[in-house]
């Protein structure tokens, strides 16, 4: 058992890595001269305790030591104390813990003091001898020395005990404890090497078969199969197309496995329906053009459990978990919590202490592996095999982040390449999850993976989620109105999985283990570890609540945020659908596309569905942050493209979109037949139907809610200077723990734990606390505010915004327009119509001219006024009129009436209002919209078809922008100055249409009904005559120049992002402020398409301009830009757009897929924010680094933030909350760094003088100062007005590096200084603090000294002072006095530490045992009255009162650090050295900045 032993205690003292180490280093004698000087005298010890005195009899003991002495009723026991009834198992205290001895000696009283004058520690025994023998009134001489054994001196004389010291404890490493420890480490050790060789040996076939496999190591980018071939047998044979991307060679597509027939019978009529629809194998594509699932990426890897897997796996945990019990258990044998005796169990406090070093290294290291491959741990412990034949799939999938305002550093460009390598070196760069797999009930194999279902095809060997796509154009999807059989919607549901979009929100102890598996818990565990061993639990119980509720708050925090995810993702209904040719009630989550089913009123829809029949209302404000009730129509039998995101959105209606109202209409025979059938179909009649298209995570609402469960990780620079920050702290600690071991160094393993502590308290642990407990104090305030947040670290992103787009319409102005008259045609001089040849009509010079503007609806031209009336899609819901705003405010100024239509073929049935009594006698008659075409983003208009019963007659009316409308009218229909009056009107801020019209002829008699329904949109459109213009007057909200000016006072530019007019866009930017009066704006089109070039005309003159000399001149002419949608097209086809971004202000006439390129545009540049109010803005809110979407519903997924105060105002809260919790993260950072700084020099100062300040002042530090200073600089209030700039967010950014490290300079110097103040008093001279004369082993009283005393009071003020500094505004807080909370705690900490500097010896300072010293001394000194209880000094001066006159000199000494400190803060730091950094930096800066025009 040599060899064993030798290399335990080998391997102990390796892992402790502390070697010998002599005695510190010391400069100078210590108490060699006073400051004359003269040789010191030496000092006097008070309270000294004598030794035993033994004697031959209880009769030989002196009076003060005898038997009297114990008082009445008590007898002197044999270890020399006194007892009413004494132990008989007591040793003799003579007998030195022996048997017996040469002498029978017994003690006397032990309980004799003496003080000791001149006392001279390296003669400490004579000396003490002495004056204890002469304390008892005997001469030194008849005393002799007893060790037990020996005796020196006069026989039959009394004796001092004087013991040798007993050997120490050591352990033989054989004792049943030990050996049951080798035991488990040796078991451990075997289960994991045996469990290696047995891996290897199971997983040799699968990696042979890796190896010889004949396949090509990757697929080809693109295959084309039969969706027939995915199982011979399948009930389907329809195409596909089916994407394979590239993959490693180890996933389990290039396994080579045959495919695997399904035993099903096919169905002919199954083949039949399904012959147009497609089966899309791979990834479906989420409306960013991007793939859900990024399977181009994803690497497949199958694995099986085995039994003996489960016992390595097991015995991983069991080891984890007895490391852990293993420091529990050193630790409470520390305090004798184990067997009642402290060390009982380790024996000595040295022997503890090491055996707790090598335990400590060692359960990091494991901590370390354990959690460093816990995602890939338990497939480790299982068998790998082809994933089509394993229980358990492991998916890969590479993980990168997006890094917000990288500066391009060359030095975090360096760590970063640093880290990636790191990274993927170790793989942890890839994230990893392990899925179940299941089966289907045709025994298919499938898992779930990020809410989407792979499901395994044999084709391509390879698990695909799929996607079934059923038709581009609107004629496709209408041959599926009849739905599906069964057979056919059970075999969609197992390839697609249910309708039904899963969140697992972890049970509270998942979600703690979760959360407590990051890396720092690691950290600040395994710190706290060594407080709880070394007498310092109380702070490691303070620090470790702190750390726990910081914690739990991101538990909560993250819990909450998921539960009302679930609660919006998650939802189930029972819906009749249409199977079989049957009407059945399902639940939908059975849904597949190509289901057709039933929409039930006051409902939410499951899916993503086209209607097909009805009329519907919905409320999309909860998905799309849409404010008003969207009318959705039936789709049209034509051969339209359809698009769910384009012109196809009013045909669709999305999942967890709320029914407002379903409106059924009976059936048509002129419009419901299937193809090929004379029959009428009679399935939808009395029913709003539709067809469902995207199901789960493939619809709208899916890829919402799979966008915030499984977000693209971001990293702000502020958290890639803080992986910088915490390199050089961790750095800076390894330093100050050597020093500390060179300092504290004896020869033990004292010094390893000083310099853990050093490192601690570098590198706060509450560090990530205090971030976390910021970002939700700023979350709290937002939602105060009624801005809700998704995604709390964007919150700071907002702190640096930079540029802020806005959608125009209900953004910045008003939610209603208001409805501003029209301008007919005042003379036609040859009526069009009156010209048969199509050639005329198109060369005819006309001579129409624009009539003048009328207000009053009932002055204007009746057939205009029809055309206002009924081209629109207003419905009624609970007498609430739904639609497009602007549709619905022409309608009501028109004061037509809506009514439900009585024939089948009428969509809408409108009656007009008696204007005046020159109208016709008589009731008025109604007008039937006999055919429809909604708004589409693309065409920019609508038409409808209205047969007028007065006169029956058909008319055509087609109304959209005026641009729209005079490309598709005649040239001969328009005015001479068609362009120039409707510029005029948007100029004035009107909104413009244009109005076009024709005739289709008598109903019944040129032109019948079928003829009409048969008439797709451009034959309804084409060969229209301009009719006239109408105006609504576009209102600013209140607030909207206010917001928008405090916006460019806080250095943002406001950009104007609109589907309206350019004109109008550019007059309300005027009136708003985002272009200011006096500047030239120029308006860039291209007429001639995206290749051709983009002209520029001046709004106000009508010249057209260079825009490149404009440009060129702008520093003495300032210019503003603005695009019409086809110009920005034409500059991104181009490549000029990124030159000409910041210098366009408005960008009008985009499209929904336009707005979101042009925010990507400008995110290039810098941090860029959108606010729009849903609708056409969810791309564009969605992509930006903070988008603000203004919704009723109380929290919106569009976007991160949210708010229903439909304000712009709340755009400027945003920021100024956004640049507080910016500044207060950095204040905090700023306090914890300077805390960590101070710290380590107070430590290093005190391990220098080999003195400790009291466990309470640490407690003080560690446990109030620190945590409630960190909490109240969160309450800082954002400032009232948004600051000239932003915020900094580089942790080592100039402004950070000269305020952090000028501090830290200022504090460390007046530490110093205190210092040499201290010994150049002659009252300290003489009195300085010796290790050798005090008990060293009362360690926690080692800061019973001047020494002590100075370190700490110098250092305390710094502490809690540097929160006030770091707490002034600065511009993105209010005034520091305004922090309520800090000013409250800042004044307790002042006065308490203030007390503890100047007042006499008294009951709070003796706590602290600062001003104060044992009793008898202080009585001594004059200090009377001392009634509160104080252990005795542990040194010989027996106190450390600093004298009065140097106590007030003392403290105007530290509030001379405080104020210098604010000097240095908020003159030179925030004024003085910012003008001179700007007077000589700012140019350069500045050059390198992406200059915005504000």
């Amino acid at each position: 058992m040599k060899i064993p032993l030798t290399v335990a205690r080998g391997c102990t003292w390796l892992l402790i890595g502390v070697g010998i180490i002599d005695a510190l280093p010391v400069f100078e004698p210590i108490n060699a001269y006073d400051k004359n000087g003269n040789v010191c005298p030496l000092k006097n010890a008070t309270n000294v305790a004598c030794p035993i005195l033994c004697v031959s009899s209880v009769d030989r003991c002196p009076g003060p030591v005898s038997t009297s002495a114990c008082g009445a009723g008590k007898s002197l026991c044999l270890d020399g104390s006194c007892a009413e009834t004494c132990d008989p198992s007591i040793a003799n205290a003579c007998w030195c813990g022996g048997s017996s001895s040469s002498q029978q000696l017994v003690p006397c009283y032990l309980g004799q003091l003496v003080n000791l004058t001149a006392f001279d520690t390296q003669n400490r025994n004579p000396q003490l001898f002495a004056a204890c023998a002469a304390g008892l009134g005997l001469s030194n001489a008849a005393v002799g020395a007893w060790n037990g054994t020996s005796e020196t001196g006069q026989q039959e004389a009394q004796y001092w005990l004087d013991c040798p010291a007993p050997p120490t404890p050591m352990f033989t490493w054989r004792e049943p404890m030990w050996v049951a420890v080798w035991t488990l480490m040796s078991l451990e050790a075997f289960i994991l090497l045996s469990w290696w060789a047995y891996k290897r040996l199971r997983e040799r076939a699968f990696h042979r078969g890796i190896r010889n496999e004949q396949a090509p190591d990757s697929m080809p980018a693109e295959r084309t199969s039969k969706a027939g071939d995915f199982g011979a047998n399948d009930p389907v044979d329809e195409k596909s197309a089916a994407v394979v991307e590239d993959h490693d060679s180890t996933d389990s597509s290039s396994s080579g496995i045959t495919s695997e027939k399904q035993d099903v019978k096919q169905s002919a009529e199954v083949q039949e329906t399904l012959t147009n629809s497609k089966v899309l194998t791979g990834p479906p594509l989420d409306t960013d053009g991007s793939t859900l699932n990024e399977a181009d990426r994803v690497q497949f890897r199958g694995y099986n459990n085995d039994w003996f897997g489960y016992i390595g796996f097991a015995s991983v945990l069991l080891t984890t978990l007895g490391f852990l019990v293993f420091l529990g258990v050193i630790v409470g044998d520390y305090y004798g919590s184990v067997d009642g005796v402290a060390f009982g169990v380790f024996l000595t406090s040295d022997l503890s202490s090491k055996i707790f070093c090598a335990v400590w290294h060692i359960s990091t290291v494991w901590l370390i592996c354990v959690n460093f491959s816990r995602s890939r741990l338990r497939n480790w412990f299982r068998i790998e095999t082809y994933a089509h034949e394993a229980a358990y799939v492991q998916v890969e999938k590479p993980q990168e982040s997006v890094i917000f305002l990288d500066d391009g550093s060359k030095l975090l460009m360096f760590l970063k390449r640093w880290e990636v390598k790191v990274r993927h070196a170790f793989k942890a760069d890839i994230l990893v999850n392990t899925c179940r797999v299941h089966f289907t009930g045709q025994n298919r194999r499938y898992f779930e993976y990020q809410c989407a279902r792979y499901v395994y095809n044999p084709t391509i060997s390879r698990f695909e989620p799929f996607a079934f796509e059923l038709g581009d154009s609107h004629a496709e999807l209408l041959t599926l109105r009849e739905g599906l059989s069964l057979k056919q919607a059970v075999y969609r549901i197992e390839l697609l999985g249910p309708n039904f979009v899963g969140v697992n929100v972890p049970s509270i102890p998942i979600a703690i283990l979760q959360e407590f598996t990051n890396w720092f818990y690691i950290y600040q565990m395994m710190c706290l570890w060594v407080w709880y061993y070394f007498q310092y639990y109380q702070m490691g119980l303070v620090q470790t609540c702190v750390i726990l509720v910081s914690a739990f708050i991101k538990i909560f925090l993250r819990l909450r945020a998921e539960h009302r995810i679930k609660a919006m993702a998650e939802y189930e209904t029972e819906v009749m659908t249409l199977r079989d040719g049957e009407w059945k009630s399902y639940s939908s989550s059975e849904l597949v596309p190509g289901d057709v089913f039933e929409i039930a009123e006051a409902g939410v829809m499951p899916c993503d569905a086209v209607l097909l029949s009805g009329n519907v209302v919905v409320d999309e404000s909860s998905l799309t942050g849409e404010a008003l009730p969207v009318r959705k129509f039936p789709i049209h039998d034509d051969d339209g493209v359809y698009e769910s995101t384009g012109s196809g959105k009013v045909n669709t209606l999305f999942a967890g979109t709320t029914v407002s109202q379903a409106v059924p209409v009976s059936a048509n025979p002129l419009d419901l037949q299937v193809e090929g059938s004379n029959e009428p179909v009679d399935s939808h009649q009395n029913r709003v139907t539709a067809i469902v298209v995207a199901t789960g995570i493939n619809s709208e609402k899916g890829q919402l809610i799979h966008k915030i469960l499984f977000p693209t990780p971001i990293s702000f620079i502020f958290n890639e200077h803080l992986k910088l920050v915490v390199i050089i702290l961790l750095l800076w600690g390894f330093v100050a723990y050597c020093l500390t071991i060179y300092l504290m160094g004896r020869g033990d393993i004292t010094s390893w734990f000083y310099g853990i502590f050093v490192i601690s308290e570098i590198f706060s642990p509450l560090l990530p606390a205090a971030l976390t407990v910021g970002q939700s104090v700023a979350a709290t305030r937002l939602r105060n505010k009624n801005i809700y947040c998704i995604d709390l670290p964007r919150i700071i992103v907002a702190g640096k915004v930079r540029i802020f787009c806005f959608d125009k319409t209900g953004t910045l102005t008003r939610e209603g327009l208001e409805f501003f008259g029209a301008v007919g045609l005042d003379h036609v001089e040859t009526p069009i119509e009156a010209v048969d040849d199509e050639t005329s009509k198109t060369a005819l010079v006309s001579k129409r001219t624009f009539a003048q503007h009328v207000e009053d609806p009932g002055d204007i031209d009746p057939l205009l006024r029809m055309g206002i009336a009924t081209c629109h899609a207003v419905t009624k819901v609970k007498d609430q009129f739904v639609g497009n705003p602007v549709d619905i405010e022409s309608f009501q100024a028109v004061q037509w009436r809506l009514e439900s239509p009585r024939e089948v073929a009428h969509i809408d049935t409108l009656v007009p209002p008696r204007y005046s009594a020159k109208d016709d006698a008589g009731e008025p008659q109604p007008v039937h919209i006999l055919k429809r075409f909604e708004f589409v983003h693309a065409r920019a208009s609508q038409s409808v078809a209205v047969h007028d019963t007065r006169t029956n007659k058909v008319h055509v009316y087609v109304k959209g922008s005026f641009e729209r409308i005079k490309h598709i009218v005649y040239p001969s229909s328009l005015p001479a100055d068609y362009d120039a009056v409707a510029s005029q009107f948007a100029q004035q801020g009107c909104y413009v249409l244009s109005m076009a019209h024709r005739e289709l002829g008598l109903l019944g008699e040129t032109i019948q009904m079928e003829q009409i329904k048969a008439l797709t949109r451009d034959e309804l459109e084409a060969g229209c005559e301009f009719l006239g213009l109408v105006m609504f007057r576009n209102k600013l909200k209140e607030d909207t120049p206010d917001a928008i000016r405090e916006l460019k006072e806080g250095d943002t530019r406001t950009v104007m992002i609109t589907g309206d007019n350019a004109l109008t866009g550019i007059f309300i930017a005027r009136q708003c402020g985002m272009i200011a009066d006096h500047q030239m704006v120029l308006l860039g089109d291209a007429t001639s398409g995206t290749r051709g070039p983009v002209t520029w005309t001046n709004v106000d003159t009508g010249e057209q301009v260079d825009v490149a000399a404009a440009l060129k001149d702008k520093k003495f002419t300032p210019v503003e830009l603005a695009v019409t949608g086809r110009a920005f097209e034409a500059l991104v086809e181009q490549g000029e757009i990124r030159n000409l971004l910041l210098d366009t202000r408005i960008f009008a006439r985009m499209t929904p897929n336009d707005k979101v390129k042009c925010v990507q545009l400008h995110m290039e540049k810098s941090i860029t924010a959108m606010c729009g109010d849903g609708g056409n803005d969810c791309g564009a809110l969605r992509a930006a680094h903070v988008g603000i979407a203004l919704s009723e519903a109380e929290a919106s997924i569009v976007s991160p933030f949210s708010t229903n105060k439909r304000t712009v105002m709340q755009c400027v809260e945003l920021l100024k909350q956004g640049r507080a919790a910016l500044a207060t993260s950095f204040a905090g950072y700023q306090f914890l760094i300077l805390y960590g700084e101070t710290m380590a020099w107070f430590e290093l100062l005190m391990f220098y003088f080999t003195v400790i300040a009291s466990q309470p002042i640490w407690i003080m530090i560690d446990g109030f100062f620190t945590p409630i200073l960190t909490f109240c600089l969160t309450q800082a209030q954002p400032a009232k007005k948004l600051s000239a700039r932003r915020p900094t967010a580089r942790l080592l950014g100039p402004y950070t590096l000269i305020s952090t490290i000028g501090v830290i300079f200022i504090n460390f110097w007046f530490i110093v200084g205190a210092i040499i103040w201290l010994f150049q008093q002659p009252w300290f001279l003489c009195n300085e603090f010796d290790s050798t004369a005090v008990d060293a082993a009362q360690w926690w009283l080692l800061g019973d000294n001047y020494e002590a005393e100075i370190i700490a009071l110098a250092s305390i003020f710094p502490f809690f002072h540097s929160s006030a500094v770091f707490n002034f505004g600065n511009g993105f807080r209010r005034s520091w006095w305004r922090n309520y909370v800090l000013v409250a705690a800042y004044l307790i900490c002042f006065t308490s530490s203030s007390w503890l500097v100047l007042a006499d010896p008294n009951p709070y300072s003796c706590i602290f045992r600062v001003n104060c010293g044992s009793v008898s001394v202080l009585e001594s000194l004059g200090y009377q009255n001392i009634w509160w209880p104080i252990e005795d000094y542990n040194s010989p001066l027996g106190h450390n009162v600093l004298p009065r006159d140097f106590r007030y000199k003392f403290w105007a000494y530290l509030v001379c650090q405080c104020i210098l400190t604010v000097v240095w803060q908020r003159i030179v730091v925030l004024w003085l050295g910012r003008k001179w950094v700007i007077r000589h930096w700012g140019a350069k800066r500045e050059a390198k900045r992406t200059q915005l025009k504000l």
